[in-house]
């Protein structure tokens, strides 16, 4: 008996001192918001370069329909290499009616912090960059971004785990990165109809997309504390829990990579919820 006992303790801080060739997928997992483990990658991660550009936007905001078109046709033109995240802002957030309130206690800090409560809407960065309008200039700041080599790849995928979604998100650096950064994972959904204020008059039944559902790491991401020189990857399991006012088909995954400093992003990868 002594020496079971002996014999469980002694594999047990093994696991926590060293790596291990075979872990059961359960123990990847860590929790949501905590800086959680990475493990070596074996994956083939695409090398592609990639822009986020999220929108400060809302239901009371006239001109943001016209912005919605702007961005559309740019993410038409981009595909998968473009990724839109709307985030409902301030006062300009404020729902009208019974429609449900789109604001988020994580889109609130980034808004305050970003952009600032004296700023009109709409408004928007292509991976952190300078604040603009984007009822133009969104292609040419993608286009800047998108022609040089990434700093680091990455690739996503969910998946069901006894029951439960998960994220695993891969990263892959392609070039030795010493400073800081930090992932962050998120949740948009398209296809949220609303009234939507418009200078021609209320627009009802209008379908918000990309809306910012949730951030599932703290609202700046949590640290990547690996090994960041050429060469190296990893992985990460999240879980994913689902807003109960979500529909899933409608719902994607967002990860990306940001400087811990400056907050400029790196790279960013988006999936489908459902598998």
């Amino acid at each position: 008996m002594k020496k079971t006992i002996f014999t469980a303790l002694v594999c047990a801080l093994v696991f926590l001192t060293a790596s291990c060739d075979k872990i059961e997928q359960d123990r990847y997992t860590v929790p949501a918001g905590a800086t959680g483990q990475w493990f070596p990658s074996h994956e083939n991660i695409p090398n592609i370069q990639r822009a986020m550009i999220e929108k400060y936007t809302g239901v009371r905001c006239v001109n943001c329909p016209d912005a919605d078109e702007v961005i559309h046709a740019s993410l038409n033109h981009y595909g998968d290499n473009l990724v839109a995240v709307a985030i409902h802002s301030g006062a300009f957030g404020r729902p009208l009616g019974s429609d449900p309130d789109l604001r988020t206690e994580g889109g609130t800090v980034w808004y305050e912090t970003l952009v600032g409560t004296s700023t009109g809407l709409p408004a928007a960065m292509v991976n952190r960059g300078d604040l603009f309008n984007p009822l133009s200039g969104i292609n040419d700041k993608v286009d800047q971004i998108l022609a040089y080599q990434p700093p680091v790849s990455m690739l996503m995928s969910t998946a069901s785990n006894n029951g439960l979604l998960m994220a695993e998100i891969h990263i892959g650096f392609l070039q030795t990165i010493s400073q800081p950064l930090n992932l962050t994972l998120l949740l948009t959904e398209d296809n949220i109809l609303t009234t939507q204020t418009h200078v021609g008059g209320d627009i009802h039944d209008y379908a918000q997309n990309h809306v910012l559902r949730t951030i599932y790491t703290d609202a700046w991401g949590f640290p990547i504390d690996v090994d960041k020189t050429e060469g190296s990857k990893y992985f990460i399991n999240l879980p994913i829990n689902l807003p109960e006012q979500c529909v899933a088909g409608n719902c994607h995954l967002v990860a990306f990579i940001s400087d811990q400093e400056s907050r400029k992003i790196l790279n960013v990868v988006q999936c489908d919820l459902v598998p």
